[in-house]
C-alpha cells in the first residue's frame, strides 16, 4: 500500500499541465453538485467513477441510470449522461457517457465516456482507478478511499497524462446512525497551490428521502433525493444554468 501511494503521488507530480477537462465529469451527478462537490470522501454510488473510483467497491448489485438538464432560457450549455453500473465477486465498476452541448457563442459539442473499477485491498481500505475519454485525449484517475467505523477518507488523483493534474482530499462524518453526513474536501493543483475548500451535509430524515446542501468554493449549492423500495432513486440539484435530475433503477440490491 505504501509502494502504491508513493507510485500515485510521483505521477501526479510528473504529469505535463495541459487543459482541464474535467468540466464534464463533476456536472454528471446532481447528488455530488448538491453537496458542493464534496464528494471525494463519500462516492458510494455510481458517481464514484467521477469523484473517486475506490468508492465503487461500495456498490450492491446493477444499476442503470441517466442524468438530464432542464436549463433555463438564459443557460449557455446544455449535458446529459446515462450509466451502467456493477458488483460482482468484490470489484465494483461503472460505464458513463456524457455530453455537454454549448450554445453559444458558437454551438460545441463535447464528449465524455468513463470506465472504472473498484475493488478492496484490506478490510477498511479500498483502491480505484478511472480510465476517461473526451474528444482527443485519454486519462487516468486513480483513487483510495479508507473507512473507520463513522468516519471516512477518500483520495482521488485526477486528470493524469491529460490536463493539470488535480489532487483531491475529502472525509465524511456519519452521525446519528448513518441519518447525518458532514463532507469536507479541498482541491490542490500540482504545485500544492490550494484551488478550492468544499463543504457539504447531507441529510436523512426519513427512509428513501434525503436533504442537500452546501458550497463549492464559489457558490451556494442544494439539492434532494428521493427513494423508492431501495429500487428507485432519483436526485436532483439546482446549478446556475437551471436543474439537473438524475434517475437509477437499481436491481438486486439489499
Amino acid at each position: 500500500m505504501r509502494i502504491l501511494c508513493v507510485i500515485v503521488l510521483g505521477s501526479a507530480l510528473l504529469a505535463p499541465p495541459i487543459y482541464a477537462q474535467d468540466f464534464l465529469s463533476a456536472e454528471l451527478s446532481p447528488r455530488a453538485v448538491s453537496v458542493g462537490g464534496a464528494f471525494v470522501g463519500l462516492a458510494d454510488d455510481a458517481a464514484a467513477a467521477l469523484w473517486n473510483p475506490a468508492g465503487l467497491s461500495r456498490l450492491r448489485g446493477f444499476g442503470v441510470l441517466g442524468r438530464l438538464a432542464m436549463p433555463t432560457a438564459a443557460a449557455s450549455s446544455e449535458v446529459w449522461g446515462a450509466a451502467l453500473s456493477a458488483r460482482l465477486f468484490g470489484v465494483g465498476s461503472a460505464l458513463w457517457y456524457g455530453s455537454k452541448t454549448t450554445k453559444t457563442p458558437q454551438r460545441e459539442e463535447h464528449s465524455l465516456i468513463v470506465i472504472a473499477i473498484g475493488a478492496g485491498v484490506r478490510e477498511h481500505i479500498s483502491a480505484g482507478v478511472a480510465l476517461k475519454f473526451f474528444e482527443q485525449s485519454t486519462g487516468v484517475d486513480l483513487g483510495l478511499m479508507a473507512r473507520f467505523g463513522w468516519v471516512q477518507g477518500g483520495l482521488t488523483i485526477a486528470d493524469l497524462g491529460i490536463a493539470e493534474v488535480i489532487v483531491r482530499m475529502g472525509a465524511v462524518l456519519k452521525l446519528f446512525e448513518d441519518r447525518v453526513r458532514l463532507l469536507g474536501a479541498v482541491d490542490l493543483a500540482r504545485q500544492e497551490e490550494l484551488r478550492a475548500i468544499r463543504v457539504g451535509i447531507e441529510l436523512q430524515p426519513f427512509e428513501g428521502l434525503a436533504l442537500r446542501a452546501g458550497w463549492d468554493g464559489r457558490t451556494l449549492t442544494w439539492g434532494g433525493g428521493l427513494g423508492i423500495f431501495n429500487i428507485l432513486q432519483s436526485d436532483f440539484t439546482w446549478q446556475a444554468d437551471g436543474w439537473a435530475v438524475s434517475t437509477e433503477i437499481a436491481f438486486g440490491r439489499r
